[in-house]
């Protein structure tokens, strides 16, 4: 569970929270306020070593019956001088053998009798209303708290917590984990030189980065570098609290920057955390983030979701259309043109302000794709674009026009309305005006997905007819293992 430098990961964790469904979006709000020298503290740094005093506050989470926060993930991004933040759920409770966790869209509940888990993902209909049950996560009714294993022993449902932040949500670790942030724990604490063990590794550094505060507590702000990473703790001396971790946004020193937006920050606040045991015994129900799905299908484990249905139209016939290319001498049917597989590509809507753009950029993938492809391929499949005047003129200059594409004027939009294909995508028809493959130029499954369809349209299969046999075939499999797995 110690993977503090796994930048892969956090990358995909910050695509995720540029994507997550859900996640709040919002004009940036305030950071936490820095020290300045008008600023008065009634606290000052330890005088015990970073490193040192980091443990301690670790042994506080490790020896604590109680937690509670209600923490979340914040991300910080800018594209086009707009500032934003996406939010995603992110905290803990705990209360002796009973534990609730949201992260990100996975939810679970465990206490001395039971442990139940779900997916709380509305564009998956809550991953098909799947909610596993079994075993408390604490070993037997006299265990004092849960196992973090038992916590994770349903992969699909921990999968959805790893791809947060490279792994559980940090809470769990420093609760339940024998060797709480063990990895940053391997150098020197204020000098950054590695110990034996660590040679040849990464450098390791813990040091106080000053006093601040957050949500008006006056904090401790211990830095902790593990190799190009840097990770500022929020801590509340007073309580051993850790209110929040600043988390690295780089990847071998550069800034990360994904689909167009810059990242400026990324972070855990912990907001509300305590020590402090409740009033009364929790319950599931009381949870922020606990609705169940509406009609709960109850598992022994979680079964990954069979693909999506085809595409509607991959596999009917074209009605009859008609058109001519830009130079009046070539004309275009629902059949194509002269060759047995026709690369329809619809221009990008020209209200959006880099459409131009987007159809060079399109046209220049699709024909690289095809120049790349064996010669049955690139023999077999001719491009045909719908683009205006304009975009048209960037084809020629960029020399796709010259006898490789065809193109059409997007002033026969109205007689191309039988081809049903919406701006910026792509549709590959045989001879016979059959639709057999519909995707985005910029998705790199979506072309690799082109090639072995291509291949296969060749070889003489019927891929649309194969598409969708295996679809049902995927569908039966998945109904029997539902069926196989449902919990009395």
């Amino acid at each position: 569970m110690h993977h503090p430098a796994r930048s892969l990961l956090r990358l995909l964790a910050i695509a995720a929270l540029i994507a997550f469904p859900g996640c709040g979006g919002t004009d940036s709000a305030d950071r936490p306020t820095a020290t300045s020298s008008q600023d008065t503290f009634t606290i000052s740094l330890p005088e015990t070593p970073a490193a040192e005093y980091l443990r301690q506050v670790l042994t506080r989470y490790q020896n604590t019956r109680s937690y509670r926060d209600h923490g979340e993930v914040r991300l910080d991004i800018e594209q086009d001088g707009q500032r934003v933040r996406r939010t995603a759920p992110m905290h803990v409770v705990m209360d002796g053998p009973t534990i609730w966790i949201a992260a990100y869209d996975a939810r679970i509940w465990s206490d001395s009798e039971r442990m139940i888990g779900w997916i709380a993902d509305p564009q998956t209909d809550f991953h098909d209303s799947q909610v596993v049950l079994g075993p408390p996560a604490a070993d037997g009714r006299s265990a004092a708290r849960p196992a973090l294993e038992a916590l994770l022993r349903d992969p699909i449902l921990t999968s959805r917590m790893v791809s947060g932040l490279g792994g559980p949500p940090p809470q769990l670790e420093w609760l339940l984990d024998p060797n709480p942030m063990g990895k940053l724990f391997g150098g020197t604490e204020t000098t950054g030189a590695p110990d034996e063990e660590a040679q040849g590794e990464e450098n390791r550094e813990i040091k106080y980065d000053g006093l601040a505060r957050r949500d008006n507590v006056q904090c401790v702000i211990v830095q902790a570098t593990a190799g190009e990473d840097v990770y500022r703790f929020w801590i509340d001396p007073m309580r051993s609290l850790i209110h929040g971790v600043e988390l690295p946004v780089s990847m071998a020193g550069k800034q990360i920057e994904l689909e167009g937006w810059k990242v400026h920050s990324l972070e855990l606040v912990l907001a509300d955390a305590t020590f402090q045991s409740p009033e009364s015994r929790y319950r599931m129900a009381d949870m922020p983030d606990a609705d169940l799905p509406p009609q709960p299908k109850y598992l022994r484990a979680m079964v990954p979701l069979p693909p999506p249905a085809p595409d509607r139209r991959l596999g009917r016939r074209l009605p009859a259309l008609k058109v001519t290319d830009r130079t009046g001498r070539i004309t275009v049917t629902q059949r194509g043109v002269d060759r047995p597989l026709t690369l329809w590509y619809a221009g990008a809507d020209p209200s959006v302000g880099d459409a131009q753009a987007r159809d060079v950029h399109a046209a220049h993938v699709l024909s690289a794709w095809l120049r790349q492809s064996p010669e049955s391929i690139r023999e077999s499949v001719q491009p045909v674009a719908m683009v205006d005047d304009s975009t048209a003129r960037l084809f020629t200059d960029a020399g796709l026009a010259n006898g490789f594409w065809v193109l059409l004027d997007q002033r026969a939009k109205r007689d191309m309305r039988p081809l049903d294909l919406e701006a910026g995508r792509a549709m590959l028809v045989d001879s016979s005006g059959k639709v057999v493959w519909i995707g985005d130029p910029f998705s790199p499954a979506d072309i690799v997905s082109l090639s072995a369809i291509v291949g296969d349209v060749i070889a003489g299969v019927d891929v649309s007819d194969q598409i969708h046999r295996q679809w049902k075939a995927d569908q039966d499999a998945y109904r029997e293992r539902i069926n196989q797995l449902q919990s009395p």
